[in-house]
Order: C-alpha cells, then sequence, then structure tokens
C-alpha cells in the first residue's frame, strides 16, 4: 500500500459517500441508481479508490457484491467519518438551540413496551423540542447497531460476556421476573405457592432459547422441579395477553412490563419466588461522543430506572389494578 499520509490526501469525500452508497445497496447498479450516476461512472469510481488504497474492497457475486475483508474495515471508518459530521451539525445546532437535536437508539421488545416508552414520554415532556429515533431490536443485536454506528444508545440486557474494548455498558436496573396469571385463575386468589404447584399448569411461554425461558429453566432447577411444558410458545406479549385472559394459562413477565407496559388491569401476580432477574442498561461506543441530547437522555433514563429499584409485588400489583 501506499503511505497512509498519500492515501489520506488522494481520498475524497465523494468517493466515501459512493463507498457507503454501494455498502449499504450491496449492488453497484442500485448504488449508482441513488446517487444519481451511471453504472459505468460507480464502477470507475469504485476502481479509483481501490487504486488509491491498493486492495480490493468488493468481491462481486450473483447476487451483487460483498465487502472483502478489506472493504470491511475501511468502509466501517468511512461511515464513522459521516457519522462524525453530521454528530459535530447536530452539536453546532444544539448550541444555538438547547431544546433540539435527535436521540438514535435501539431497545429490546420488552423495553419499547414498557420503560422506554415511558421514559422518551417523560422527556417529551420537558424537552419537546428533541426528535426521537427509536429501533426494537433483539439482544444480539443492539451491540452490533451501537458498533455501526445506526444508533447511538441501545438498552437492554446485559451481555453474557464482557462487551469488547469498543463498547460500554453502564447497568441501569434489576428485572425481575414474575410469574402472572389471569384475575379468575384457579391460582390467582392462593396466598401461597411454590414451583411445584405450578409444574402440571397450562404455560404459554417464549422461545426455549430466550433469556426468558433460560431463566424460569433455572429457577425451577434450583428448587428441584421440573420445567413446565408449555402448551403454546409464542414470542408474541400480545399473544400471551390473550391467553392469559382466558384464566387457563400461566407466563412470567419482567417487572419493567408490569410497571410501565401496557398491561390488561385482570392480571394477578402469583406469590412465587423466582429470584431471577435481568441487568438493564445502556450500551455505549467507547470513545465516541454523543449528543448532549442523548446525554441527557441517559440521564434522564437514570432517574426513572429509580422506579423499578424501589419496585416490589405489591406496587405491581396496585399498579395493574389501577389501570
Amino acid at each position: 500500500m501506499k503511505s497512509v499520509d498519500a492515501i489520506v490526501r488522494r481520498v475524497t469525500l465523494r468517493e466515501l459517500r459512493l463507498l457507503a452508497a454501494i455498502a449499504h445497496s450491496g449492488s453497484i447498479l442500485k448504488a449508482a441508481q441513488e446517487v444519481g450516476l451511471s453504472q459505468p461512472a460507480l464502477s470507475k469510481a469504485l476502481a479509483d479508490l481501490e487504486e488509491t488504497l491498493g486492495v480490493r474492497l468488493f468481491d462481486r457475486t450473483n447476487r451483487g457484491v460483498e465487502p472483502t475483508p478489506h472493504g470491511s474495515v475501511f468502509i466501517r471508518r468511512a461511515l464513522a467519518v459521516f457519522d462524525e459530521m453530521r454528530r459535530g451539525v447536530e452539536e453546532l445546532k444544539v448550541l444555538t438551540d438547547s431544546t433540539g437535536g435527535e436521540i438514535r437508539m435501539g431497545g429490546t421488545p420488552t423495553m419499547c413496551g414498557g420503560f422506554l416508552s415511558h421514559a422518551v414520554a417523560s422527556m417529551e415532556r420537558e424537552r419537546p423540542g428533541i426528535r426521537y429515533k427509536l429501533l426494537e431490536l433483539e439482544s444480539e443485536r443492539l451491540a452490533t447497531e451501537v458498533r455501526n454506528r445506526l444508533i447511538d444508545i441501545g438498552i437492554g440486557r446485559e451481555p453474557p460476556v464482557r462487551p469488547d474494548g469498543e463498547l460500554s455498558f453502564e447497568r441501569l436496573f434489576d428485572d425481575p421476573l414474575y410469574v402472572v396469571a389471569g384475575a379468575d385463575h384457579p391460582l390467582a386468589r392462593r396466598r401461597r405457592i411454590t414451583l411445584a404447584d405450578l409444574a402440571d399448569q397450562r404455560w404459554v411461554l417464549p422461545m426455549p432459547q430466550t433469556p426468558v425461558s433460560g431463566q424460569l429453566r433455572a429457577a425451577f432447577e434450583r428448587q428441584g422441579a421440573a420445567m413446565p411444558e408449555s402448551i403454546v410458545t409464542s414470542m408474541s406479549v400480545l399473544v400471551r395477553h390473550e391467553l392469559l385472559s382466558t384464566s387457563r394459562f400461566l407466563t412470567v413477565l419482567y417487572g419493567s412490563m408490569l410497571q410501565f407496559g401496557n398491561m390488561p388491569s385482570r392480571l394477578r401476580i402469583l406469590p412465587v419466588e423466582l429470584s431471577a432477574r435481568l441487568s438493564i442498561g445502556v450500551y455505549k461506543l467507547e470513545g465516541r461522543t454523543l449528543s448532549p441530547a442523548t446525554e441527557l437522555f441517559i440521564e434522564s433514563m437514570k432517574t426513572f430506572a429509580a422506579r423499578m429499584r424501589t419496585a416490589s409485588v405489591d406496587m405491581l400489583q396496585r399498579a395493574l389494578r389501577d389501570r
């Protein structure tokens, strides 16, 4: 490769923008249409950039183009250039209007359906000029989207292994898991229940490989009981709500959903201790300067999370009955 200084002097923002378009579309033809160039002109621009760098950036396949290992590295850095430029423009706007700005974030379905939506609503009342882009993502994608700078922060469960040097995880609260039934379920009025009493009940549960099912399985194992077999397996919270309303099924829900989610009022938290909880927090990219609006939202979430740190079964049950 040429010297770093020689490459930096030759590579232009236009070339980086074209590179990003190709990476996003996975096709030179589609990218050319997006940026308003002919396909030959875009192909030549890519060839010139590859000549400057001295490496091949894309491999051509039957489905379009795919980044080479060299291309993946350079594309990630190119996207970071535009991200930092956008951040700079946003921060300049904030300096002239302290009530504005944009927050790009992702949250797990559980967080989006409860805690995070309420945190946004609370912040919006205080800072109506801020705009939000909120993506619902599975936990495994949060870190990836933050690392790729497609979102600024991710809110979800603590990763099973320590984040790498690029990412950090800041804990907000612990989210306890509860067994829940419809108000007319035979167990809803019992004051004492053991896990053994639940083994032969009709359950609706998420997929076996999810953290929810894993924590429930571990709770039963700790007490020497067999994990109940689910009659219905579904990731949909709406499906679980509807089946609970028949008072024939049990399920498990996290405290944040019971506290902040749009839960039916005719639910009952059963008096059984699972000793299961998830640590919920914020994913951030190390060394990346977040916008003032995003930093403000993180601080607002910390205050909002205090409600979960003082949550109890009685308080959650009252919250359900008051709806």
